[in-house]
């Protein structure tokens, strides 16, 4: 099957590091990778997908960083995130305490799914990265590796304490102008880790840790038809489809089993909860006897009488447009699919990775919420209550990732294939 199998193991992320044939995730195009000598990336030449790049990559600088912020989760999730003044009331709160403020008004289910975003899946996603990069780091390569720096990825995304920071922002700076409000030590430290999982997700180069668990083909025979592991990229012969691939464990298949038609269920789920969240109030408000709710669009609106133009850009972008946006392409793909196009397939490409890597920055409206709904409280006087939208959007958000992780993206170029190879 294959002429030669290598197990790289360079110190570091280098300039021209071993490479190998490689299957792009995105297009299914068997390739093999060429030095890199003066670029900073490879790009699949058929689709655009980056295969590899170097520049500002150091997996020793990675798994500094990895243990920095396991150090800091710590204090990150005890110490106080935000403290405030009402009237000589004093009230702090702590990373869990909006996620428990949800839960005590009714919605144990947001809860749940706030508190794995938060508290739960970054302590697994720095867990399992720092146990894989340090086992490369001490040279061992045990069987089960490669399993869990693909478990490690696929909390990645999941894990939102980069978004959560911008939440954090948009909700101190609607709580500064009317109360004295302070950034505790807790604070501090998640917009420190905020930082270091963006700065961790750079600097990691992950052709570069697969090639180094193995195994790597350095060339293939020709004659033999591959497919490729649609998460780590290693061909296999068409007969082994369906079995496990031998680097990260996941199942092969030249296209997954129904994923068109999952990915069609989990859309049209979202377009039934997509007009609930935003004809309902995000959020109500309660003052001095008077409730008054916030749909998103009032709460965007909010924001620019205040004079925070840029955060109700964000929010606008991240709530209405990128959801949208989402369901408009998901959509646009299925009847691609359905009618056997083979027209703009790379910007169809291009399109499926813009919305997976901007999905997740939709839960900045509800991380908004959990930061400043445990600080507004006084007894008779204040409080925050979540709106019926919250749940509905965050469903919208969650079914939309999901559906967006379903999908197969080579299943759009399922026909170009069956007509070139004809």
């Amino acid at each position: 099957m294959t002429i030669d199998t290598v197990l790289s193991g360079v110190p570091d992320v280098v300039l021209d590091p071993p490479h190998g044939v490689e299957i792009c995730p995105d297009c299914g195009l068997v390739q093999h990778l060429p030095p890199i000598e003066n670029r900073s990336r490879l790009l699949c030449p058929r689709c655009g997908h980056i295969m590899e790049r170097t520049a500002g990559r150091s997996l020793n600088a990675a798994l500094a960083i990895t243990l920095s912020a396991l150090f800091l989760l710590i204090p990150a999730n005890f110490l106080p995130l935000l403290k405030v003044n009402i009237f000589g009331v004093h009230h702090q709160s702590v990373l869990a305490s909006g996620i428990w403020g949800v839960a005590e008004q009714g919605w144990p289910l947001v809860a749940l799914i706030l508190g794995a975003e938060l508290l739960a899946l970054p302590l697994l996603r720095f867990t399992t990265l720092g146990i894989v990069l340090l086992e490369l780091y001490v040279g061992r390569n045990p069987y089960w590796l490669g399993k869990m720096f693909r478990w490690s990825e696929q909390i990645d995304q999941w894990a939102m304490l980069d978004v959560f920071l911008i939440g954090f922002g948009i909700g101190y700076e609607r709580v500064a102008p009317f109360l004295p409000i302070e950034v505790g030590i807790g604070g501090w430290c998640v917009i420190v880790l905020a930082f270091l999982t963006m700065v961790t997700r750079a600097t990691l180069e992950r052709r570069e840790i697969w090639r180094r668990i193995g195994p790597t083909y350095e060339s293939i025979f020709p004659e033999i038809e591959h497919i490729g592991c649609a998460f780590c990229g290693l061909p296999a012969p068409t007969h082994h489809e369906g079995k496990d691939c031998l680097r990260c464990g996941t199942k092969v298949w030249r296209y997954q089993p129904n994923a068109t038609m999952r990915t069609l269920a989990l859309t049209l789920a979202g377009f039934f909860c997509y007009p609930f969240a935003y004809i309902y109030p995000m959020e109500y408000n309660y003052q001095l006897g008077r409730l008054q709710g916030y749909t998103i669009m009032t709460g965007v609106m909010k924001l620019v009488d205040a004079h925070f133009l840029l955060f109700a850009i964000i929010i606008f972008c991240a709530s209405i447009v990128i959801p949208f946006l989402k369901l408009f392409m998901l959509s646009w793909f299925f009847i691609s699919i359905h009618h056997r196009s083979t027209k703009l397939l790379r910007l169809k490409t291009h399109a499926y990775r813009i919305i997976k890597a901007i999905g997740r920055w939709s839960h900045v409206d509800v991380f908004t919420v959990t930061v400043f709904l445990p600080l507004m409280h006084l007894s008779g006087l204040l409080a925050v209550y979540v709106g019926y939208a919250l749940p509905a959007f965050l469903a919208v958000v969650i079914l939309t990732m999901i559906a967006t992780d379903v999908f197969d993206p080579r299943v759009l170029w399922a026909e170009y294939e069956r007509i070139h190879h004809a």
